[in-house]
């Protein structure tokens, strides 16, 4: 029987209990706090016996152990590196409470360590989490249902919470395949520049490849006259993972590259100038 967007909620209480853990303790931006439960989430499916977010009440009470969390995991996520002595980064110490391990230096330690450290695994890991089950978990509104739902006694599920997982982003492949376009689009957003203070196709391109790995298959910036500087583009990720994870569940967000603001929302086809 295929699962309903409340049999994932429900799955997924503990986490979603993590990450409103961190958030009541004052733990921002909640995009951070976000990517700290999707990480631990993904180490409990990666890291054999590690099942972090039950334990996040009992070892993140403070606001700075909040704050710690979030800094550990950022760590990971964009200065991935070698955990141990010589490497340029100290032991994630919380990370390793949480996974149950509580010396750097055990062998179950190290092994853990060491996928902390693995080029773009982390990074790829959390992205898929994001944008598959965590699209539910951290959707406000759909906890907000499903709390109005269980507080009024049960009964008759609303529709949003009743409907198929598979119709809220979890993968599912159609017997035929849908053309190409249309599977871009739905990995691709829509950027614009700052008037006057445009970003070069490389300087997105290792934006995004410097948080999220070898994410872009293609940048595309509007084609311009001679003089004229382009004011919007186009980024073609490998997976719509990426993508979500991005936006993060919401409709236009702002990125600060080089100094310069990047605007960016989920492309939608439709006629415009040439791009190139």
């Amino acid at each position: 029987m295929e699962p309903t967007v409340h049999d994932v909620l429900a799955f997924h209480r503990v986490d979603r209990a993590a990450y409103e853990h961190l958030l009541s303790l004052g733990a921002a931006p909640r995009r951070a706090a976000r990517d700290a439960v999707a990480l631990l989430m993904w180490l409990h499916r990666a890291a054999a016996g590690a099942d972090p977010a039950p334990r996040v009440p009992a070892l993140v009470r403070t606001p700075a152990a909040a704050a710690r969390l979030l800094a550990e995991a950022r760590a990971v996520l964009l200065l991935h590196g070698s955990y141990d002595a010589a490497g340029p980064l100290p032991p994630p110490q919380l990370l390793l409470l949480l996974c149950g391990e509580e010396a750097a230096d055990d062998p179950r330690a190290r092994r853990l360590l060491l996928l902390l450290a693995e080029d773009e695994a982390a990074r790829r890991g959390v992205a898929e989490v994001l944008g598959r089950v965590g699209a539910l978990v951290f959707d406000d509104r759909l906890h907000a249902i499903l709390r109005c739902h269980e507080e009024g006694g049960g009964g008759a599920l609303p529709e949003e919470l009743a409907a198929p997982y598979r119709l809220h982003g979890a993968p599912v492949r159609s017997a035929a395949a849908a053309p190409l376009a249309e599977e871009e689009d739905g990995r691709s957003l829509f950027i614009t520049f700052s008037k006057g203070y445009p970003l070069t196709r490389e300087e997105v391109e290792e934006f995004f490849t410097e948080r999220w790995g070898n994410c872009v298959a293609k940048v595309m910036t509007e084609k311009t006259p001679p003089g004229e500087l382009p004011t919007y583009g186009r980024v073609l990720f490998r997976r719509a993972a990426t993508m979500a994870a991005v936006l993060g569940g919401r409709p236009l967000v702002k990125l600060m590259v080089n100094g310069r603001h990047l605007w960016a929302r989920k492309y939608v086809p439709r006629s415009s100038p040439a791009q190139r």
